[in-house]
């Protein structure tokens, strides 16, 4: 009897490290973050990471760098009777040239990335040769296919993107060179935990379903931020490990994650660090990797930013609230944000940072300082109010804390209206 106790104990400790057992997926081929740590990956050790500065030699809407400001006339769009300095005509044999001799001098004939996008409008030209190519009033698909095709045929090496985006939604009606690809927008797709019951992404995974059919080269545009406040907590990692996984079996091979640019964001250093794993091994475990970061960078304060960090993403696991790209503070609340929570967690850390010296100081400092902007955000009495804004204040003093937001949101100009 105690021979079979002993076994089935044995079996039983087994199978649970067999079911604790992550495998290793395969890496995406391209794996770009564009946020501040990613600026320089070396510091914080993000593994693998692109930039798109390097990473690719045309980037989103930049067409307009390549034609120049005193292009001709024919490489715009035609709209009702005119031609329209606003959009391009993507038949032009005067546009195939700039771009070629453009490629031919900048880059020569191997290994670039070039996406070529209309301008950011949903104007298509109507000239003969762009109808006659198949451009509708609502799509350009046609016209910007047939030059996709065109300029990957002629370099091989290259790859070229075009984007499912405004009048380039539909993909084209023929398969794309092997070295030609879509970039897929994900902004229809919640940031929830279980997104899949969304109608948003539906309408994803059928557009996904569209464009494998002429191109297995697929790229997404990820977002992980609130694009309306960078400073507040946003707990994005496990929800992006969902969205991550679902990638990799939809047939995704690129992911390109916007974050907040060159602008300090709370969290991004650990957020960049787990991203940059999870882009290679979508299964890696975020909880162990959070700790394995600020056990490493945050020796003193570590235990405690961990504890509160992982207790924000374990909240929007169990709760599976969305979280928006562009809200404000009352729907941050309603997501996971629990206000007296936050300000515990902040005097708290406040008060440690007080022992702490080096390099882990000025991290710490950051990450109250940004945080300050949070708590006036949630009504503090008048005499916090009047010390929250001395802290913010010193924002010139921390490198990349200059806005808040994604547009018009200068923290000089926020200060001044307070």
């Amino acid at each position: 009897m105690r021979l079979l106790h002993l076994l089935s104990i044995t079996l039983l400790l087994l199978s649970s490290c067999g079911q604790a057992a992550q495998p290793v997926a395969k890496p995406f081929d391209f794996r770009a973050l564009c946020t501040p740590t990613n600026a320089k990956p070396e510091v914080f050790g993000l593994e693998s990471t692109h930039n798109v500065d390097n990473d690719w030699a045309l980037w989103g809407h930049n067409l307009w760098k390549v034609i120049g400001k005193d292009a001709p006339e024919e490489v715009y769009a035609m709209v009702g009777t005119k031609r329209d300095k606003t959009q391009y005509c993507f038949s032009s044999p005067k546009l195939h040239t700039i771009i070629t001799e453009w490629i031919d001098d900048q880059w020569g004939p191997k290994g670039g990335r070039f996406t070529i996008m209309p301008a950011d409008n949903k104007k298509v030209c109507q000239c003969e040769q762009c109808r006659a190519a198949g451009n509708t009033a609502d799509s350009a698909t046609p016209a910007v296919a047939a030059l996709l095709t065109k300029l990957a045929a002629k370099y091989p090496e290259h790859q070229f993107f075009m984007t499912a985006y405004h009048s380039t939604k539909q993909p084209p009606t023929r398969k794309l060179p092997s070295n030609a690809g879509v970039m897929l927008s994900t902004m229809d797709i919640p940031m929830r935990y279980i997104f899949e019951e969304s109608a948003g992404y539906r309408r994803f995974n059928t557009m996904v379903e569209a464009w494998k059919k002429v191109t297995p080269l697929l790229y997404v545009w990820e977002y992980d931020r609130n694009f309306d406040d960078y400073l507040t907590p946003y707990p994005c990692l496990m929800i992006m490990q969902q969205r991550l996984k679902y990638y990799q079996k939809a047939g995704i091979t690129g992911v390109f994650i916007n974050g907040s640019g060159d602008d300090y964001s709370t969290f991004d250093d650990v957020q960049s660090y787990v991203l940059s794993r999870l882009l290679l091994n979508v299964n890696a475990d975020v909880e162990a990797l959070v700790r394995q970061f600020y056990d490493k960078y945050y020796p003193e304060c570590g235990t405690m930013i961990g504890d509160y960090y992982l207790s924000l993403e374990k909240k929007l696991s169990r709760t599976n609230r969305v979280m928006p790209y562009y809200g404000t503070i009352a729907e941050t609340i309603a997501a996971y944000l629990d206000p007296d929570e936050f300000v515990d967690f902040w005097i708290k850390l406040d008060k440690k940072s007080k022992s702490v010296s080096g390099t882990e100081r000025q991290l710490v400092n950051r990450m109250l300082t940004a945080m300050a902007y949070t708590r006036l955000q949630l009504k503090p009495s008048e005499d916090d109010r009047a010390e929250l804004l001395l802290i913010l204040k010193d924002y010139k003093s921390v490198p990349g804390l200059l806005n808040y937001k994604e547009t018009n949101g200068s923290l000089e100009k926020y200060l001044k209206g307070k």
